[in-house]
């Protein structure tokens, strides 16, 4: 029997995740970053609220969709390489990445409160600054996320060869992006271009990894790709 259908749509999440979070660019502008004036914080709070409730839903889907794809790739790679506890090591670091940033997409409705009461100013520049800075650290388990899924590709199973030179671009990404940890009133300030380039790389990464995932299911369909599998 072909399941080729359902599989390429579960393969095409990835792709998915990409597309709905990109519309994020026009929807909010980026995030002041570490360091900005009070002023200029309480006004980007003050002036995007509706902006940021609709934010946090489109970039609250698009994390889903990156989780549904990397479900996905679990079932997959448990097939592909089963002795391997990377595929689960994956899954994890992929749960605590996304939850980590439904979190702080949460916190942008607190700020937006605050921002409207003057006596919660000072607070709101303070939580803003740890805000962004803080977000850096789910740079660790997306690296984590791309280490793992791109170790468990395997050319045998109809993975290309170049997920694995791209992956290791986007951990270079995400140590770039650990920089404002060490040095916040650095150059590279959290919650400025940086902050987006270590997510999208991630999610660039998972739609790249999408597209092979689609190739191949396409091209051993039912049992030809379940035996594919076995011999992986």
């Amino acid at each position: 029997m072909d399941n080729r259908p359902p599989q390429v749509a579960h393969a095409a999440s990835g792709i998915i995740s990409l597309l709905i979070l990109a519309t994020t660019i026009l929807v909010l502008s980026p995030i002041p970053p570490f360091g900005s004036p009070e002023a200029e914080i309480v006004q980007f709070y003050a002036t995007h609220t509706t902006s940021g409730y609709i934010y946090q839903f489109i970039a609250g889907l698009a994390l889903m969709a990156v989780l549904w794809f990397l479900g996905y790739l679990y079932t997959r790679f448990r097939r592909e390489v089963p002795d391997s506890p990377l595929p689960v090591l994956m899954i994890a670091a992929g749960t605590a990445w996304v939850g980590f940033a439904v979190v702080y997409l949460g916190l942008f409705q607190i700020f937006s409160g605050w921002a409207a009461d003057p006596a919660t100013h000072s607070l709101l520049r303070a939580f803003s600054d740890a805000y962004v800075l803080g977000f850096m650290f789910s740079a660790i388990p997306a690296a984590v996320v791309v280490i793992s899924a791109a170790l468990c590709t395997r050319r045998s199973a109809g993975w290309p060869g170049w997920l694995r030179p791209l992956a290791a671009v986007v951990v270079l990404v995400q140590l770039l992006g650990c920089v404002p940890l060490l040095v916040p009133d650095g150059p590279l300030k959290a919650g400025g271009p940086i902050t987006y380039a270590s997510v999208f790389a991630v999610v660039i990464w998972v739609a790249m990894a999408s597209i092979a995932a689609i190739r191949s299911e396409r091209a051993k369909p039912g049992q030809d790709r379940e035996k594919a599998y076995s011999e992986a």
